[in-house]
């Protein structure tokens, strides 16, 4: 190889490992405005259940289990604000897959596995609050936006869901025929999951009941 194929080959490939690398920062942002987005949600989630619940039967650490937390996450980012143009949250929550209690974001279970939320803990049986009073400074204000448009049209659609404990948030989220449509795959492929496509989601009939 000529001196000047070498230079060129070494000039091509720094410029792939550069834009590898910006590519990879990009993601790892998206990653942490999608985590604190959730978190943000899991926040006004939280005030929402607080009232609607007395105070004799609420109990916030252990209603907000990881698979509770999950579930309300998939129908809060599917729901149709239709104070914004039917406008959802999946080009935010992106990466659902279909799993056996249904629905899963695996970025942010992956986040919560690997304890990289910064206001809460989830635990299988219940949730942990490390701030009391967290501000989400680094959270896009629009995403915030978005966030509360989606549990306001909630709240319309079903003021009761967040009272719902998991194994009825399951049932609901397993009505979803893009929950059904990816299992089928996933089980004549003997996986146990399936990724869900944004499209299959919001081509979806929903339910919140």
């Amino acid at each position: 190889m000529s001196q000047n194929k070498k230079t060129d080959l070494c000039v091509i490939l720094k410029k792939f490992v550069i834009l590898y690398r910006k590519t990879r920062i990009l993601k790892m942002k998206d990653i942490d405005q999608k985590i604190a987005a959730f978190e943000y949600a899991m926040y006004q989630l939280i005030n929402w259940y607080k009232e609607s619940v007395s105070t004799e039967l609420r109990n916030i650490e252990t209603h907000f289990t990881r698979l509770t937390s999950l579930k309300l996450l998939f129908l809060l980012a599917s729901v149709k604000n239709l104070a914004r143009q039917n406008q959802d949250l999946l080009n935010q929550f992106d990466n659902f897959c279909a799993m056996q209690y249904g629905p899963v974001e695996s970025d942010i279970y992956t986040a919560i596995v690997l304890h990289k939320t910064k206001v809460y803990q989830f635990g299988n049986r219940q949730i942990s609050i490390l701030d009391s009073s967290p501000q989400f400074e680094n959270l896009d204000s629009t995403l915030k936006g978005e966030v509360d448009g989606a549990i306001t049209q909630l709240k319309k659609i079903n003021n009761d869901l967040i009272s719902y404990h998991a194994s009825h948030l399951v049932e609901i989220t397993h009505k979803w025929d893009s929950w059904r449509n990816a299992m089928a795959i996933a089980n004549w492929m003997g996986k146990g999951s399936e990724h869900m496509s944004i499209e299959s989601i919001r081509n979806s009939t929903p339910f919140y009941v």
